[in-house]
């Protein structure tokens, strides 16, 4: 899944994550809104497919700090504060391999992966065993997210539009 329009991919220069925050585009500044826009949408793109799915909580399989600072700091304490709330500087610190994370907490961790904060990969077992899963999410390069499932997703596909989000098989 993806905020890039098929159509145009790779013919046009557009941004790829948070750190392009200022950089032009298409003759048009990259705002921290226009992030926090498309973000929101992957957000919820993944919270719609989850509700779908029937997921209420997903495992953090695999885990990856990234960076010692912020990919994006605002230049003051005020803002960077509304962009990374306590609660998310503290999830980011305390994250771990094996972690269950609720819906509540879902959100916030999406943020911290689509920031480059963390590379994780959350997962929803279809048993115990380590190699099976049913529901499967990690962002990739570029602002690419993966979405894996054992059910087909493809019915989704017009309400993703809705958010500017192309699935792709």
């Amino acid at each position: 899944m993806t905020k890039y329009d098929p159509e145009t991919r790779g013919k046009v220069d557009e941004w790829i994550d948070m750190s392009c925050i200022g950089d032009t585009y298409d003759g048009s500044v990259f705002t921290l809104e226009e992030y926090l826009r498309v973000e929101a949408n992957y957000v919820e793109a993944i919270e719609r497919i989850m509700d779908y799915l029937g997921v209420k909580t997903l495992t953090v399989s695999y885990l990856e700090r990234r960076y010692h600072n912020y990919a994006y700091r605002p230049s003051s304490r005020r803002a960077f504060d509304a962009l990374y709330p306590i609660r998310m500087r503290d999830m980011r610190k305390k994250m771990k391999t094996g972690k269950v994370l609720t819906q509540r907490h879902i959100p916030n961790m999406l943020r911290l992966m689509l920031r480059n904060g963390l590379y994780a990969q959350l997962e929803l077992k279809t048993d115990e065993s380590d190699e099976e899963y049913g529901f499967k999410v990690f962002i990739g390069y570029d602002y690419m997210m993966g979405v894996h499932s054992v059910v087909d997703l493809s019915s989704l596909r017009d309400e993703l539009l809705q958010l500017e989000m192309y699935l792709e098989d």
